[in-house]
């Protein structure tokens, strides 16, 4: 069915008859009517692009500018060529102060209807206005904007996270966290030198955050900078103690400083039986340091088994890092899918047993 259409008091409205309800209030500056007439089309017509656009102007109007670009970006999504989603887009770009951007969404969609005369006459007068700054200094706009690279970053949009991140820069080059954003995203992206730039900006602006200080030293330890990135640590830990995961980190870069010469070649498999057969006692006793230490050197003498895999799951568990455990497991069963303990583990750490305790036979 191509409209959809429903029943109110008595009456049926298609979901064009909502959108028409919601244009009337809409150019009767009625907003918060408004946004349920565009919502009931939404609502029975997901994929309606015109009322996702719509439905930004009324964010847009009542000031709600995350909840307009959401809206604005799903409408380009769902039709990135269409005229009024475009005015619409620049339009709030535009109000962001933003005209660069603004400028790019005309000319990109004008490379596919250059015969569209008016929009290329508003191409050059574009909207001046420029969002203005808080009297006490702050920047709402950047704000908005780091933010919202946030949300879509946590969403899968990479690409649009780092526009986002780069905007809030621009609005305020003294965000650190929109650089320590950045950072993250280089660091993922195997760009170490970017990522490590970012993270010494943000560093700088803000140095009291120890979210970015523990950035930092994943970035030097993945830049092989051991000496910094253990002292880096060093101070993260001290501001935050709780960290399991850092401090895993920080005790193989240790080991890795102190024992540069320690290499594997050589040893027979015996002695990685050895070594698993300490971490697994070592894990029962809840040393779970000398655990990953011992379970380190095992796998770096003898391919992964499912016996070193269970050992280095149960070490993850314990330390709360439940979905590294599922994975481990999961290549553990790869290689045998009979093996008991790793079936067992797997089942109960999917099914959330209560009680269950990693190291315990």
């Amino acid at each position: 069915m191509d409209i959809a259409s429903w029943e109110t008091e008595g009456e049926q409205i298609s979901s064009q008859g909502w959108f028409e309800k919601g244009e009337a209030a809409l150019g009767e500056s009625k907003h918060s009517e408004a946004a349920g007439f565009f919502g009931n089309v939404l609502k029975y017509d997901p994929f309606n692009a015109k009322a996702h656009c719509r439905l930004s102007d009324v964010y847009r109007a009542q000031g709600k500018t995350e909840d307009a670009l959401n809206s604005m970006t799903r409408a380009l999504e769902l039709e990135p060529g269409d005229r009024e989603t475009v005015l619409s887009c620049a339009g709030l770009f535009s109000a962001l102060g933003k005209e660069d951007f603004a400028k790019e969404v005309i000319e990109s969609y004008l490379e596919k209807n250059p015969q569209d005369q008016e929009i290329r006459s508003i191409l050059e007068p574009a909207v001046k206005q420029k969002q203005p700054e808080n009297q006490d200094g702050s920047n709402d706009a950047a704000q908005f904007l780091n933010r919202h690279g946030e949300i879509v970053f946590g969403r899968g949009s990479v690409v649009h996270a780092v526009a986002c991140f780069q905007m809030a820069i621009e609005e305020n080059p003294r965000m650190a966290e929109a650089y320590n954003n950045l950072g993250v995203i280089y660091l993922q992206g195997g760009k170490i030198a970017e990522a490590l730039e970012h993270f010494h900006k943000a560093h700088e602006l803000k140095p009291e955050d120890a979210a970015i200080l523990g950035n930092s030293a994943k970035g030097l330890a993945r830049a092989g900078h051991i000496d910094a990135a253990i002292e880096v640590y060093r101070e993260y830990l001290r501001r935050s103690p709780q960290d399991n995961e850092a401090w895993l980190e920080f005790e193989s870069l240790i080991r890795r400083n102190a024992a540069p010469d320690w290499k594997p070649e050589g040893l027979s498999r015996h002695v990685a039986d050895i070594y698993l057969s300490a971490a697994r006692e070592l894990g029962k006793a809840g040393d779970l340091k000398g655990a990953s230490h011992a379970v380190e050197r095992a796998l770096k003498i003898k391919p992964p088994s499912p016996e070193s895999l269970h050992v280095l799951a149960s070490l993850h568990c314990a330390i709360g890092q439940k979905d590294e455990a599922e994975s481990i497991l999961g290549q553990a069963l790869s290689i045998d899918p009979s093996h008991g303990p790793c079936s067992e583990m797997l089942e109960s750490i999917r099914n959330g047993t209560e009680g269950f305790k990693p190291f315990m036979d």
